[in-house]
């Protein structure tokens, strides 16, 4: 009986994670920062998780900067970010904290910069971003989506 209380805690949980997968859809599509050639693209590759990359425009050619996840790993809902010129071209993790609910923070405390990736939607065409480092100060920045 006790494995069974077991199993169906562990499906609800698995669960309810894959919800909040469901609540980053709003990200699907492509996002143009405010004022300047750098965009995001997401697309949700299965229930538990969605892919992007960053880029940007140079001399007219479209230059990738960095690839971007958000998936389900151990119950837990982590960002991944790997930018090829940056930490030895390593994945970056950085985990859903669940407590901070203004926005989707995806926090890791121990790495150097950034800690903490935020993203706010303020409305289904607008994004909000915080980049934050230590005692939060980085820097923030608008997406805007772009019509398709």
């Amino acid at each position: 009986m006790r494995n069974l209380v077991i199993a169906i805690l562990s499906l609800f949980a698995i669960s309810c994670q894959q919800n909040k997968i469901s609540d980053l859809e709003f990200l699907k599509g492509e996002w143009k920062v405010e004022g300047k050639e750098k965009y995001e693209v997401w697309e949700r590759v299965s229930n538990s998780e969605l892919k992007g990359y960053g880029y940007k425009i140079k001399d007219e050619k479209k230059i990738i900067t960095e690839n971007v996840s958000i998936k389900l790993e151990n119950n837990t809902i982590v960002y991944c970010a790997t930018v090829p010129d940056q930490n030895e071209g390593a994945t970056i993790g950085f985990v859903l904290n669940e407590a901070v609910d203004s926005c989707f923070s995806f926090e890791n405390l121990v790495h150097d910069f950034p800690k903490k990736i935020q993203y706010k939607k303020t409305s289904n065409q607008e994004l909000h971003i915080n980049v934050l480092g230590e005692n939060d100060k980085g820097f923030s920045f608008v997406m805007n989506r772009v019509a398709n």
